[in-house]
């Protein structure tokens, strides 16, 4: 979803780590970055979320926008 919500813990860094983000009118805490990555002109992580999913977070720096894509349901007991 192009221009969501999403918190996050700069450091050194914009955007070093997402913290929370707003779906579908709740904020979700991010439990934990599953992975993460960078290209020229966009920053992703796959989070583990409060709620016992998996999201696909993307901030695009020439839009200076995030878009946010659920991936599924974490696989714990």
């Amino acid at each position: 979803m192009p221009g969501s919500q999403v918190e996050t813990y700069s450091g050194i860094r914009l955007h070093e780590r997402p913290r929370r983000f707003l779906w579908e009118g709740n904020w979700l805490e991010v439990c934990k970055v599953l992975d993460q990555g960078r290209s020229p002109d966009a920053l992703w992580f796959k989070v583990a979320a409060d709620d016992r999913r998996v999201y696909h977070l993307k901030y695009r720096f020439d839009e200076d926008a995030w878009e946010i894509r659920p991936a599924g349901k974490l696989n714990i007991p």
